[in-house]
């Protein structure tokens, strides 16, 4: 047990050792005027794709127009939302509700008029004829 308490401060010691020596997490002086070198020639020589100056401003401008318009009052809010209300469920309906309606009720009247298609596929005998005419319709 000792001598497993022993490794284990040893180890310790040792990553301590390795971590102050490592040039990522402690740089010495000369990597870190390297890093101040390179950083100075890469901010000089790759253009920056975003104007920070410029969109500060553009930022103040969109504040100072956003307070310049008026807000609605809770009366006029009613009154738009029963105006988008009335337009039901397309807004570009210019025959309004009951004109959908009525033309919903006549395409429902016209699908169940239509007959069907495959039926006979669903019963036992329907089956048996298609496969016999796919098999006849396959052999030459």
């Amino acid at each position: 047990m000792n001598k497993l308490l022993v490794v284990l401060i040893a180890g310790a010691f040792a990553a301590v050792a390795a971590a102050q020596t490592n040039p990522l997490t402690n740089p010495s002086e000369k990597s870190k005027e390297k890093q101040k070198d390179v950083q100075s020639t890469t901010s000089a020589n790759a253009p920056s794709s975003v104007d920070v100056q410029n969109v500060n401003k553009q930022q103040q401008q969109n504040v100072k127009a956003s307070k310049e318009t008026t807000k609605m009052t809770t009366q006029e809010k009613k009154a738009f939302a029963k105006d988008v209300n009335k337009s039901g469920v397309n807004p570009n309906n210019d025959a309004g509700q009951a004109a959908t309606a009525a033309q919903q009720q006549m395409n429902v009247k016209e699908s169940k008029a239509t007959p069907k298609q495959n039926t006979e596929i669903k019963t036992k005998e329907g089956q048996k004829q298609l496969s016999k005419e796919l098999q006849q319709k396959a052999s030459p």
